[in-house]
């Protein structure tokens, strides 16, 4: 397989695997668990692969479901493995690399003049998942690269700076393009017939996303063209100066493109919409609000404010995988608050009290009722972003627990500002159900604050944040869906303001079932009415989040053992462990029971049970309900 001199090196420090294809959509390498821990590999590591051809280098991730055999083998998506020289089964070397160089600048060529055009029309969303797919390059290695997880194209690595054998991506690393258009020979530029663009850095800022959407050339000091001269796409370019320019990817996709008028406005973004929900994910599910955050949070850029406060994240309950979950699936749907049993009950038997109940149901619902009045009907369901990770960990539970009765599939975080309006307290159970109506474009849209805002700032300046916030809560590939109202978090010179973002003209039959469409490219045909002084703002004052006023075990005496005993058995019961998950993930219900505690009246059973709770909420994010007990 290898030549001798190959062969020789395989007891420092590396491993022979087996390739095996797959159709994961990513340029990682998958590798098992007991194979990461005989290479010691480190998170971000670049792993040289070597056999017959020229040694590659790639980023790793631990696959899911090797089975535990004493074959090492490591799978790869069969389009990288098949530009690499790669076969399927075949034998190659793996050897962790010392040390990978952060590149500052990649130098990249679509392989096609096609996958340059789908480039071009997807840069936005290509920016924003490119990580997620790829992390180490080298010079002349050719990678697939997915738009939308629908398609890919290909794209050759020209060279890295600084230079070096290879390297690894950074959020701030500037990625740059060559454009290939189908009249300009193989590497070679003819004219620079082409309007270029500034770089948007993964590690953009709002204040300069403005700018970045605006076309603008690119200035060398290599080439004398100045933004001035009209006749730049006839003055020729010769090879020393190509490398100067090149299109940048954050901003290829420009609102001011003339190439294609849709036949119908809004329509990309409708089909683009509806492609968004045509993807497999767990709808019609519930699951457990909880208070720690997912991957797609702590993972997010610090100026996602969006995903950090209007979005829902979706994830298992196991949560082994997910420091190396490649990517996440984003999709829309409806968060159902659904009634405790207690809650149930309680509405039950004030229905039972008051025969008028069903009519006043039918009613709007005043504001300051007690929450026991709200139940799960559609109509006080609402339409948000949901961000799914470890779906194949969701679907795997749903294949393996659709015999036995219906659990909490998983659990969804909701930021605290946004699950207090939709009085959702912690703990509660939602469920996720499809969006089936199509959304509207609409015309004219209301911003106005909820709180007060800075004397000197003007209308343009909440245009230009809100148009800045847009611009990086969505693309036309992956549009924001809103309802007739909508509470928005706005950067300002004070820092985030929340600001009510409404429609203006809607239709008012079946007004409550409305949604909308808004991406930077429908903006532009929308008018946007600024209102500064600060809307009344309806204060609730009641605390919807149950607090234990327990005692902590520490606080206890003469029953620690005891309590630490009890605290093991339900943390391994609530899978708070390793080992834990690893052999009950798959049995029903409580896993293995549940505590009894006994005792004489007035021994501390009670107490105690309350401390056990507490740990048990403060560390593992449980659920705790106190059910009403009487006496035999």
């Amino acid at each position: 397989m290898w030549g001798s001199d190959r062969l020789a090196g395989a007891g420092g420090g590396g491993a022979a695997v087996t390739v095996a294809f797959t159709n994961a959509r990513d340029c990682f390498l998958h590798l098992p668990r007991r194979l990461v821990a005989q290479l010691h590999l480190l998170q971000n590591q670049a792993i040289e692969v070597v056999w017959s051809h020229q040694p590659a280098f790639l980023s790793w991730v631990e696959g899911r479901h090797f089975s535990d055999q004493g074959e090492n083998v490591a799978e790869i998506n069969r389009q990288v493995g098949q530009k690499l020289g790669l076969s399927n089964g075949g034998q190659v070397f793996l050897k962790p690399c010392s040390h990978v160089v952060s590149c500052q600048q990649v130098e990249v060529e679509p392989l096609s003049a096609d996958d340059w055009e789908i480039l071009e029309l997807h840069a936005v969303s290509l920016e924003q998942h490119l990580l997620d797919q790829i992390r180490i390059v080298f010079p002349k290695a050719i990678f697939p690269v997915w738009v939308d997880q629908q398609t890919y194209i290909f794209i050759q690595i020209v060279a890295l700076i600084p230079a070096a054998s290879y390297g690894r991506l950074e959020t701030d690393t500037k990625l740059l393009i060559q454009p290939k258009t189908r009249r300009a020979k193989e590497n070679t530029f003819s004219k620079a017939d082409a309007e270029y663009k500034k770089l948007h850095s993964y590690g953009r800022d709002q204040k300069g996303m403005m700018k970045e959407l605006q076309t603008k050339q690119l200035q060398s000091n290599t080439v004398g063209i100045t933004e001035s001269n009209e006749n730049e796409s006839e003055i020729p370019v010769d090879s020393s100066s190509v490398a100067s320019l090149w299109t940048m990817i954050g901003s290829i996709f420009s609102f001011q493109s003339e190439k294609k008028q849709e036949t119908s406005w809004g329509l990309t973004e409708i089909n683009a919409f509806k492609n968004m929900q045509s993807k497999v994910v767990p709808l019609d599910n519930i699951f457990r609000v909880c208070k720690s955050q997912p991957p797609s949070i702590y993972n997010a850029s610090a100026t996602s404010v969006f995903h950090k406060h209007c979005a829902i994240h979706v994830f298992p309950w196991d949560q082994e995988y997910f420091d190396v979950e490649p990517s996440f699936t984003v999709t829309y749907g409806k968060l159902v608050k659904l009634l405790s049993p207690k809650q149930q009950q309680s509405k039950t038997k004030q229905n039972v009290l008051s025969p008028e109940k069903e009519k006043q149901m039918s009613e709007p619902l005043d504001q300051k009722k007690i929450r026991s009045d709200h139940n799960e009907e559609d109509e006080k369901a609402c339409v948000l972003q949901v961000v799914w990770n470890g779906l194949e960990e969701l679907n795997n539970a749903i294949k393996y627990t659709k015999n036995v009765e219906v659990l909490h599939l998983g659990k969804v975080w909701i930021p605290d500002d946004l699950r207090k309006r939709l009085n959702i307290e912690m703990h509660a159970v939602v469920r996720i159900t499809p969006v089936e109506v199509t959304p509207k474009i609409p015309r004219s849209l209301k911003l106005q604050p909820r709180e007060n805002l800075p004397k000197d700032i003007s209308e343009e300046d909440i245009k230009t944040v809100f148009y800045s916030w847009l611009q990086q809560s969505t693309t036309t590939m992956l549009p924001l869906v809103i309802s007739e109202e909508e509470f928005i978090k706005l950067e300002t010179k004070d820092g985030l303001k929340e600001f009510s973002l409404s429609i203006v003209h809607s239709w008012e039959k079946e007004k409550d079932k409305n949604i909308f469409l808004l991406s930077p490219n429908l903006l532009q045909k929308t008018t946007i009415q600024v209102l500064l002084d600060p809307m009344v703002k309806e204060e609730n004052s009641e605390e919807i989040d149950f607090i234990l006023p327990f005692l902590k075990l520490s606080s206890l005496g003469g029953v620690n053992s005891l309590g630490v005993s009890s605290l093991e058995h339900i943390t391994h019961s609530l899978l708070g462990r390793p080992l834990s998950r690893q052999l009950m993930s798959l049995v029903a219900g409580l896993r293995n029971g549940a505590l009894l505690l006994t005792g004489g009246k007035g021994s501390g059973k009670s107490t105690l049970a309350k401390a056990i709770c507490k740990e048990a909420f403060d560390k593992l994010d449980a659920h705790v309900e106190r059910v009403d007990c009487k006496a035999l």
